[in-house]
């Protein structure tokens, strides 16, 4: 496929794009430029989408994997938390990633100096501690880790939750079986068929 890039490339442009000078980055909260391990995991937290295709065993990926690590860089300089990061961004149209991400063109260099370095402006963000438990009977603080279960190949549940057992798998498998068949009759996922598999 022209346009595409290893799970490497794609790495090491997100990087490029990241990169203001030599030095490595000091907020805390952006500690790895991305790599293929975290590449990976943002694939099954839903932050980037699956792989285009593959050649042989390589997987292959194109710009709006690009965009969509980048964005989340940004994000996270900004101090938004994942699951912030991940309400925003799940459903992002390629404009809305090209807005946030904020690549540069081909040869141009960047303009936003170390971003990361400086203290992000949190006061826009509402204060939510305050709210009351959602319809899922959870409240803040929630956990760190968001944990998926891939329903279907183009289909993952994210659950804020410590832990999953092989019962709740079971019971998700079972409870998802008639809202999978409803999304492959009407053309949004693939197929219907794939069991559910846990991911962290």
């Amino acid at each position: 496929m022209d346009g595409t890039w290893t799970i490497g490339e794609l790495a090491d442009r997100a990087a490029a794009a990241l990169a203001a000078d030599d030095a490595p980055p000091v907020n805390g909260r952006v500690r790895d430029l991305p790599n293929a391990r975290l590449i990976r995991w943002y694939t099954t937290i839903g932050l980037v989408d699956p792989p285009l295709g593959r050649r042989g065993r390589t997987a292959l990926y194109g710009r709006r994997h690009l965009l969509q690590l980048v964005a989340v860089k940004r994000r996270q300089a900004d101090g938004r938390s994942i699951a912030e990061i991940q309400l925003e961004l799940s459903a992002a149209t390629d404009q809305a990633l090209e807005r946030i991400a904020a690549l540069p063109a081909e040869g141009e260099p960047r303009t936003r100096e170390r971003f990361w370095s400086e203290r992000p402006d949190i006061s826009h963000r509402p204060d939510i501690s305050h709210r009351p438990a959602t319809v899922t009977g959870y409240r803040e603080p929630r956990p760190p880790v968001v944990q998926g279960v891939r329903l279907a190949p183009d289909l993952t549940l994210l659950l804020d939750v410590h832990t999953l057992t092989d019962a709740d798998i079971t019971a998700i498998e079972s409870a998802a079986r008639p809202l999978l068949e409803e999304l492959h009759r009407r053309g949004l996922i693939a197929d219907a068929a794939a069991p559910p598999r846990r991911s962290q």
